[in-house]
């Protein structure tokens, strides 16, 4: 019996020694291996991070193909509903990154040239004054 125990004593401590081993060798471990970056992460990416679930990474994606890529901490808690700045902390703590690409690009489906008021209403006053021109003036005292 007593050799039973002196066994038993020796073999637990062997097994958390290996156990120990073989999770360091096979890369497993509780913190995230690599950082993943917000810009360019897909959603099972995303969802490595703690903090970030389904939902979380699919609002991600939505925005940053929506609204272009994240610039920053700030920018990526006020896009994004539902994330705060502590938020935004934690998961930069877990691994995430906010690396803003080398050259920016502008939002999906918009350019500068379509997309702005001004370009608008130059195009809406076009139309408008050709119509006024073909049409006599009804409006008009004499």
């Amino acid at each position: 019996m007593i050799k039973y125990f002196a066994l038993n004593n020796f073999v637990v401590p062997v097994a958390a020694v290996l156990l120990s081993a073989w999770l360091a060798i096979s890369g497993v471990s509780h913190a995230q291996a690599s950082p993943v970056n917000v810009n360019t992460a897909s959603q099972t990416e995303l969802e490595t991070i703690k903090g970030i679930g389904p939902a979380k990474a699919r609002t991600i994606i939505t925005e940053r193909e929506d609204g272009g890529h994240f610039q920053d901490a700030n920018d990526l808690q006020k896009r994004v509903r539902g994330i705060g700045m502590k938020s935004v902390e934690k998961m930069v703590d877990n691994g995430l990154t906010i690396e803003s690409p080398s050259s920016f690009r502008e939002p999906h489906g918009r350019t500068k040239k379509e997309g702005s008021a001004s370009s608008r209403r130059s195009s809406r006053n076009q139309g408008n004054t050709r119509n006024h021109q073909d049409r006599p003036s009804t409006n008009r005292r004499n």
